[in-house]
């Protein structure tokens, strides 16, 4: 499947499955991505099915170089394929303003199709010397920084990949649809943790979260429930494809994310077979995929969790 082969945007894209690519390994001692190596990986991705595509820079870039890398990036992904939903990663900082600081400069570009914030602060543990989980490591938004990034959201008029660690997450994000809303299109992104650490493939390890079950999947969405959010799953430290939230996640109503990124694994499938490899599942459950050039009418389908 092509992105060609996408239906056209005054088509009924009502069930719909949007497969997003994150393409960008977070491997420990593995040189980051180069931008051409980034823009062929996004290419095969959308030429395999896929609708939106997170991708990282060099966190060794100065701020100033990290925003021209992001920008270049994302800039020429879209020049390949106008309308695909493109959003990346974070610059280094602890405060959403640091975090954030590419979202203007990304949008007085005329690039910026999505961006992603993780409302509620997660704690990633791992291994010390001895093997016993005393090593934390935290990351994400307060509420009210998360607040302060909706606002830009709707002020410029993209949606926003909300990522979910753990279920307190998502408690807010329902109370915040309710009360305020987000803008049209924004997805709730559900992450499980799974059995080993992304940023050292094939090792073994303590995640955040809930596990990949469709138990797990469905206290989610008795969660989300009412909300008229679209949501997607994602799992971090294993194949989505290989766990049973995948077909789960398809037959419910949701979208899946596929990648390197967070496979976590070494020699295994690429990006673009992963990528076909979900479009495959979707086809045979009976739910069409939609391409990029109509990721956003998908996303923007259902406004019952949108107010302006």
């Amino acid at each position: 499947m092509t992105d060609a082969s996408s239906p056209s945007p005054s088509s009924d894209l009502s069930g719909h499955v949007l497969i997003e690519a994150a393409i960008t390994p977070l491997r420990r001692g593995t040189p980051a991505q180069s931008i051409d190596e980034m823009v062929s990986e996004a290419d095969a991705c959308v030429r395999a099915g896929a609708g939106i595509v997170h991708h990282h820079h060099d966190m060794r870039l100065s701020e100033s170089d990290a925003i021209n890398q992001l920008v270049e990036t994302t800039r020429r992904i879209q020049e390949l394929h106008p309308g695909v939903l493109t959003y990346t990663d974070y610059l280094a900082g602890k405060r959403a303003v640091e975090e954030h600081a590419h979202l203007g400069p990304t949008a007085e570009a005329g690039v910026l199709t999505m961006f992603a914030i993780d409302p509620g602060i997660t704690s990633f543990p791992s291994d010390d010397d001895d093997g016993l989980p005393t090593r934390t490591y935290t990351d994400g938004l307060r509420f009210d920084e998360a607040h302060q990034m909706v606002e830009l959201s709707k002020r410029l008029d993209v949606p926003i990949s909300l990522g979910v660690f753990e279920p307190g997450h998502l408690r807010w994000i329902v109370a915040y649809a309710r009360r305020a809303g987000f803008s049209p299109g924004t997805i709730v992104k559900l992450y499980f943790g799974g059995t080993r650490m992304v940023d050292r493939p094939d090792t073994a390890g303590i995640n955040f979260g809930l596990p990949p079950t469709t138990a797990a999947l469905d206290v989610y969405l008795s969660m989300l429930e009412g909300s008229g959010l679209p949501w997607i799953v994602s799992l971090f430290g294993d194949p989505v494809l290989d766990s049973p939230i995948a077909r789960a996640a398809i037959e419910r109503g949701g979208h899946l994310r596929v990648g390197i990124e967070d496979s976590a694994t070494s020699g295994g499938p690429s990006n673009a077979e992963m990528v076909a490899a979900a479009v495959a599942l979707a086809t045979e459950i009976g739910r069409p995929v939609a391409g990029a050039g109509n990721a956003l009418d998908v996303l923007r389908g259902d406004r019952a969790g949108v107010r302006r």
